[in-house]
Parts: structure tokens; C-alpha cells; sequence
């Protein structure tokens, strides 16, 4: 049964980062769930306390998710640039070895693939720095940086419980 509970979690964090490129569901309750099936699993020891904030920070995401206009919440426009900017800033995150950083490094990595985006031809609507850019980054940068926060803090706790010479008192 845990192995099952473990291949679920690691298909359901993979399916939130493929839900940040193509949003027809909320990435951050995909990777929400992942780190739920990891924990049950046994292979995952997260704290309640991560768990509980983690919950209330993808409440408030799908909360907003649903408040957004129909148009701006199944847009996919740049969300290639901020899924992978996001992607490559959580693993330079990750070398902090602290769930801070991976969260940091995700935001950092969301809002300069956002940048990018701005800059191709298809982007240049944006006009950044304008205010209609940062509209644009909130409503699907944040649902982005949750999702890769949960799945980083994932890779993390498995990094640190299966190696424990990198933990170091981290958490």
C-alpha cells in the first residue's frame, strides 16, 4: 500500500507542475495532495504545522482562482516561462538547504520567466513594468510559486531524511 501511496504522491506532484503549464486544474492542490500521499506513505515526515500553513496558503489560491474571470484563470499565456523559470529557481533554492530558499527561489524564478516572457513578441501586451503586468504575474504567478513550493519542499524533505548528512539541523 505505501508503495502505491508513494508513486500517487510523485504522479500528483509532477501533474501540479504539468497543471502550471496547462491551468485546467489548480497545481497547488495537485501538489498539495502529492505531499499528503507522501507523508501516508511513510516516506515523508513533514510537520503539522507545514502541512496546516501549506493548507491555508492553497485555500486562499484556489480562493483567488475562483474569484478571477474565467479568461485570465485558463489563460496559458507565458505560463511556459514562468513554469520553467520557476522550476530552474527552486533548484538553485534547493542548494540553500532550508524550505525558505526553495519558496524564494521559486518566486525569484517565477517573476524573472514572467520578465522573459514580457520581453518575446507575445508578451510585449504586458508592457513591463506596468501595472497590467503585475496583475498578470499575481493572478498566475502566485498559484506557480505555491505549487513549486510544495513540490520543492517535497524534494527536500525526501533529500534530507534519506541523506541526512545534508539536514544539518535544517528544519
Amino acid at each position: 500500500m505505501s508503495v502505491i501511496l508513494l508513486i500517487s504522491g510523485i504522479v500528483a506532484l509532477v501533474a501540479g507542475f504539468v497543471a502550471i503549464l496547462r491551468p485546467y486544474i489548480p497545481g497547488a492542490v495537485l501538489a498539495y495532495a502529492g505531499l499528503w500521499l507522501l507523508k501516508w506513505s511513510g516516506e515523508l515526515h513533514p510537520s503539522v504545522e507545514l502541512l496546516a500553513s501549506w493548507g491555508a496558503i492553497v485555500a486562499v489560491v484556489v480562493v483567488i482562482d475562483i474569484m478571477l474571470p474565467s479568461g485570465v484563470t485558463r489563460a496559458t499565456n507565458g505560463m511556459t516561462y514562468m513554469g520553467v523559470g520557476g522550476l530552474v529557481g527552486l533548484f538553485v533554492g534547493m542548494t540553500g538547504f532550508s524550505l525558505a530558499w526553495v519558496v524564494i527561489g521559486a518566486a525569484a524564478g517565477v517573476f524573472l520567466g514572467s520578465v522573459a516572457y514580457a520581453r518575446t513578441p507575445g508578451g510585449r501586451a504586458l508592457d513591463f513594468p506596468s501595472s497590467r503586468f503585475f496583475q498578470y504575474l499575481c493572478a498566475k504567478g502566485l498559484p506557480a510559486v505555491v505549487t513549486l513550493g510544495i513540490t520543492g519542499i517535497a524534494i527536500l524533505l525526501a533529500v534530507m531524511e534519506h541523506y541526512p548528512g545534508f539536514a544539518l539541523s535544517q528544519l
